[in-house]
């Protein structure tokens, strides 16, 4: 019985060719989710969304003083970091995030939000001196809470803009096409 082929000139045995095979086999899943993650995350960076080519993200409104001079939709970076592989498998390999607001980001949203009571610090601030390491003296803003106070329930007019990092891209399946090929060839050359 036969315990190799050749294949474009080269003598492969049945056993290393079928044994690579079962590690490439587990190994492309996670290859997989790596790419879409990395890709997806990338969008952040980029400011857009690429599918064909880049689609820049709107502006933030001039009202927008809270997160002035950021990237949009990096306030403290837990959206960008929730992105992960949630389910994965040799046939399906999904990723997916937990925070409650992403899907609003990534489609868009218009509509009415109801906004639970609850209970608002009050501050104020203060100058405070302290020394460095040096020797020198310094003043630093410091904040202190001197109080709360309660926000009742109420309803907010709400418009998101649609700022995808998160879909079906063409470069994306070529980005996937390319790291299964190259998986692939591993089979006979491991």
């Amino acid at each position: 019985m036969k315990s190799g082929f050749t294949y474009k000139g080269k003598l492969y045995e049945f056993k290393r060719v079928a044994y690579n095979y079962h590690l490439v086999r587990q190994q492309i899943p996670g290859v997989v989710g790596t790419v879409a993650v990395n890709f997806f995350k990338d969008s952040f960076r980029r400011q857009g969304w690429r599918d064909r080519s880049l689609e820049r993200w709107q502006s933030r409104s001039k009202q927008a003083k809270r997160n002035k001079g950021r990237a949009i939709l990096i306030s403290s970076g837990r959206l960008r970091n929730s992105i992960r592989i949630t389910e994965q498998n040799f046939n399906r390999t999904v990723i997916g995030t937990n925070t409650p607001y992403a899907q609003a980001h990534n489609e868009g949203f218009k509509g009415i939000v109801s906004v639970k009571a609850h209970q608002r610090g009050k501050f104020t601030s203060g100058k405070e001196k302290y020394t460095t390491k040096a020797g020198k003296e310094r003043n630093r803003t410091r904040k202190e809470q001197t109080g709360s106070g309660t926000v009742r329930a109420h309803t907010r007019n709400m418009n998101l803009p649609k700022r995808q990092f998160m879909g079906n891209s063409e470069i994306l399946e070529l980005k996937l096409t390319k790291s299964i090929e190259l998986a692939i060839i591993k089979i006979f050359e491991l």
